[in-house]
């Protein structure tokens, strides 16, 4: 793959969906940040959320690079030379294991089949280098040449293959590297329930200086045939009427765009129940999304459910019981968690009988694949049995939201 190499004497860039021509664009060579559209061909195939204006588009290229609030980065584009995360991701011509989306240079002829990361294999040397998974050799030529470098999100992630399979590892040595545990937590919770649509992560343990740490991996959902489309870019855009939720206008575009309104809902139900279950703070609208058919230009599916690290308190020292676990608040349709409940229309999704001693299993896996300490271990099951009861009191018709009327 290192044939592959743009060629930066222009500043000139076709926006390419697999190989339709987007739109034409000038990217600053040095920053990698596009700077102005010059023109758009086909406004159909500009990616989901994004209009025909510059800002829009610039925004749509930055999200989609390493953020530089993640840990480490300055010091990997110190290594391979690069200005920004955007320039990095320019190296690789922007491509990504989410969408058909890239960046052609205009004096290279180039095609979807012979470079995307879907089909064709790629180097760990970049991912090695982004999540500290491997040993730095200051001689080595490092390949950029990687779907890593289009991973955005703060914890440190890389692409992989395995079995002729592509994987996404996680890795956070902080904090007990429980985020990596809290997934296979997740796994866990939506296998007891019988939810079929989520993403079946599993753990490995990576060795940083001498000590040994779990890291989630999850197989691509994605595939050259559908790309991911967060909430975000589904609702970015859209003037949101007073008179109505920004949950039910989700549901209402999602629609729209070729869902049925039914599955949605059930969907973003379940999703609520559970993440209550197990304290997820973090479901913002880039951490669900929707599958889009790129041929038919439709949304086909729900995307599974995917990434509840940023659960279980996994960075707070103090664990809240009883009262206090009804005022949590979190990144989501609401500031307030147990306030998503009151979007709750089907509960027959949740079978509290099928959670007996789930916090138990809970507290073996954290020891089995962490040092935690047991107090901390026995405070955070025993939160999960306290939500358990909580939401059994909300299934049987109390709103829980309201302590001073029931608590």
């Amino acid at each position: 793959m290192d044939s592959y190499i743009p060629l930066m004497t222009s500043d000139l860039y076709v926006l390419k969906h697999k190989d339709i021509d987007v739109a034409m664009v000038r990217i600053n060579k040095i920053t990698g940040q596009i700077e102005f559209i010059i023109d758009v061909y086909h406004s159909e195939e500009l990616p989901v959320g994004c209009k025909e204006n510059s800002a829009n588009l610039a925004e749509w290229w930055n999200n989609r690079a390493i953020p530089d609030s993640r840990r480490g980065i300055q010091k990997v584009l110190n290594y391979v030379n690069q200005k920004t995360s955007q320039a990095l991701m320019l190296s690789s011509y922007g491509l990504s294991l989410t969408d058909h989306y890239w960046m052609q240079p205009v004096e290279q002829e180039l095609y979807w089949s012979d470079i995307n990361f879907f089909q064709n294999d790629f180097s760990d040397d970049l991912g090695e280098l982004l999540t500290d998974t491997g040993t730095i050799d200051i001689d080595k030529n490092i390949t950029q040449f990687s779907p890593s470098s289009s991973v955005n999100g703060e914890m440190k992630k890389k692409w992989l293959i395995k079995d002729s399979k592509r994987y996404l590892m996680k890795v956070n040595i902080n904090n007990y590297g429980q985020q990596a545990v809290n997934e296979l937590i997740a796994r866990r919770l939506h296998k007891r329930l019988g939810w079929s649509n989520y993403v079946p992560y599993f753990l490995e343990k990576i060795t940083f200086e001498g000590k040994e740490y779990p890291c989630s991996l999850n197989e691509m959902f994605t595939s050259p045939e559908l790309e991911l489309v967060s909430g975000y870019q589904l609702i970015r855009d859209f003037k949101v009427p007073q008179d109505m939720s920004e949950y039910e206008c989700m549901i209402k575009l999602a629609a729209a765009q070729g869902l049925d309104k039914t599955v949605v809902r059930k969907q973003l139900e379940y999703t609520i129940m559970t993440d209550f279950i197990l304290t997820n703070t973090d479901r913002h609208y880039n951490n669900f999304g929707f599958l889009y058919d790129s041929t038919k230009k439709k949304l086909v599916h729900m995307a599974p459910i995917f990434d509840t690290g940023n659960a279980l308190f996994y960075q707070e020292d103090y664990i809240p019981t009883g009262k206090y676990l009804l005022d949590i608040r979190v990144a989501s349709f609401l500031k307030r968690e147990v306030d998503l409940l009151q979007y709750v229309r089907h509960p027959e999704l949740i079978s509290i009988d099928k959670l007996n001693d789930f916090s138990k299993e809970t507290g073996e896996l954290l020891r089995e694949y962490t040092k935690m300490p047991e107090s901390r271990i026995h405070a955070i099951t025993r939160s999960i049995d306290e939500k358990i009861d909580f939401l059994d009191a909300f299934l049987h018709g109390k709103m829980i939201w309201k302590p001073q009327k029931y608590w």
